[in-house]
C-alpha cells in the first residue's frame, strides 16, 4: 500500500518509509514478507534537496505540484512524464490550451509524415540514378541520399 500525504506522520527525516508486518512479541520476525505499507511525505520532500535524475522523486515532484523547478527538471529528464504532464494540461486545461496541445500534435505528425515523403522521394531518385548509371552505383547514391534525409 502506498500513502502519499500532504502531512508529516512520522517522526523520522525521511520522506519515503517503508513499514513491515511483525509479531509484537516478536518483533524480528515479518509476517507478510510480500506485503508492504509505504508513507510518502510530500512536506518532507519539499524540505529535502531530492536527487531528480531518480524516476520516483521526479514522479513525486509532479505528483506534489509545488515547485516548478522541480516540475521542470522532471519533464526534461523523463519523457513518459513530460507526456503525462501534456495530457493532464491536455485534459484540464482551458480552449487556450488544449488548442496549444492539439497543434503541437499535429506539427510532430506533420513533421514525421515530412520525413516519410522526403525519405521517399530520396529513394526513387536513387534508383532513377541507379537506371542511368547502372543499378550498383544507383543504389549506392540512394543509400547515400536516404542516410541524409
Amino acid at each position: 500500500m502506498i500513502n502519499i500525504l500532504d502531512y508529516e506522520l512520522l517522526k523520522y527525516k525521511e520522506y519515503i518509509t517503508e513499514t513491515a508486518i511483525v509479531i509484537k512479541e516478536h518483533r524480528e520476525y515479518e509476517i507478510l514478507k510480500n506485503m508492504k505499507w509505504y508513507f510518502i511525505e510530500l512536506p518532507k520532500f519539499r524540505k529535502m534537496k531530492p536527487d531528480m535524475e531518480n524516476k520516483l522523486n521526479q514522479w513525486l515532484a509532479i505528483i506534489d505540484g509545488e515547485d516548478r523547478r522541480l516540475i521542470e527538471m522532471a519533464v526534461v529528464r523523463n519523457k513518459t512524464i513530460k507526456e503525462a504532464k501534456n495530457e493532464v494540461e491536455y485534459l484540464t486545461g482551458d480552449e487556450e490550451v488544449k488548442r496549444i496541445n492539439e497543434l503541437k500534435d499535429k506539427w510532430e505528425r506533420d513533421r514525421v509524415s515530412e520525413m516519410n515523403y522526403l525519405k521517399s522521394i530520396a529513394q526513387k531518385e536513387g534508383l532513377k540514378e541507379g537506371r542511368k548509371s547502372g543499378l550498383k552505383e544507383g543504389l549506392k547514391e540512394g543509400r547515400k541520399e536516404k542516410s541524409i534525409v
